[in-house]
């Protein structure tokens, strides 16, 4: 089985969320100013940190992404016809999630049982992304055969979020520069608006990709994140939207979120992926040891270091021996 594919298969996934928002009439209350936020977004993550968090997944995915491309990542022409049906069709999944937070260090696992491109087969998908602040490694099980993947940066942004995590750095690491939830670029709108009964700021940003807006809650709701959508062309893209308890000790916490992602395609917006995500348990403020971070190079592994040029030329690739470390 092409071991490139596969990875390429697992990095594609997104995720994503929804809601909707109407205007409010608490004229009294003024938009939080982006300083503001940051600096409650700073405070919250430096009380939080490090934590433990297990997640459970539910998804339902049109079947269209799977079959325009085969295993030997060659993109499979379809008809006007087949691309319709397959955008209806949906494929349904589960996923388990074990993280550990303590940024700049991230450690995540994630399995479970995942279709295959060309849905010929479900396999059991077993993925663990770690960075320990020097070196970042992505490792992925598939049949019997453990792949592992060595960067050349410290953290690297397209490991970080290729599990459908970026919901989770908004509700709870929002603001860490190691997880691409910066406000560089946004502004808040004029009016509140409210969204679950809370009264939000609105921040916008336009680049040239589309529009990105964030409902950000009130500073005695700590600044969390409610919802957050991104529009391409005029239409809705993808959207999070978050629920949230609140915690004696830790604050509002995150309990779900959803993830919407859509495609627009012969003047329809299709939706084309549809995730829940639980939180089954956060443990914030404790301590991680360093190791725990680190990634482990089993025997017989096949392992693509990109830090270091192979002599021969291109990545260096290389399977772990038994007396290996």
């Amino acid at each position: 089985m092409d071991r490139c594919c596969l990875t390429l298969l697992i990095l594609s996934q997104l995720i994503i969320c929804m809601g909707t928002s109407s205007t409010t009439d608490a004229a009294e209350i003024e938009p939080l100013t982006i300083k503001e936020i940051n600096q409650t977004w700073q405070q919250r993550r430096e009380r939080l940190q490090a934590m433990r968090v297990e997640l459970s997944q539910e998804t339902t995915s049109s079947k269209l992404r799977y079959m325009k491309s085969n295993i030997d990542d060659e993109d499979v022409p379809l008809t006007a016809e087949e691309t319709r049906r397959y955008l209806q069709e949906q494929i349904e999944y589960n996923t388990q999630y074990s993280l550990l937070l303590d940024s700049p260090r991230f450690r995540y696992r994630s399995w479970g049982r995942h279709p295959y491109l060309q849905l010929k087969e479900m396999y059991n998908h077993d993925m663990t992304v770690t960075t320990d602040g020097q070196t970042a490694a992505l490792s992925y099980q598939f049949r019997e055969t453990t792949n592992i993947t060595i960067y050349k940066e410290p953290v690297e942004p397209r490991i970080l979020n290729c599990i459908d995590l970026s919901p989770l750095y908004w509700s709870l690491l929002a603001g860490d520069p190691c997880t691409e939830t910066s406000l560089d670029g946004f502004s808040p709108k004029k009016q509140l608006k409210q969204i679950q009964g809370i009264d939000c700021t609105v921040l916008e940003k336009t680049d040239k990709s589309g529009v990105s807006r964030l409902w950000v809650a009130p500073r005695d709701q700590e600044c969390v994140v409610i919802q957050y959508d991104r529009i391409k062309s005029g239409r809705k893209y993808f959207t999070y939207q978050f629920q949230y308890s609140n915690n004696m000790q830790s604050g509002p916490l995150p309990t779900t979120w959803e993830v919407k992602q859509y495609q627009f395609y012969e003047n329809q917006n299709y939706l084309t992926y549809a995730s829940k995500f639980k939180v089954d348990s956060i443990q914030s403020n404790v301590t991680i040891p360093i190791e725990q971070f680190k990634m482990k190079l089993p025997p017989g592994a096949h392992v693509s270091d990109l830090r270091e040029p192979n002599p021969q030329g291109g990545e260096l690739n290389y399977i772990v021996q038994e007396d290996s470390e």
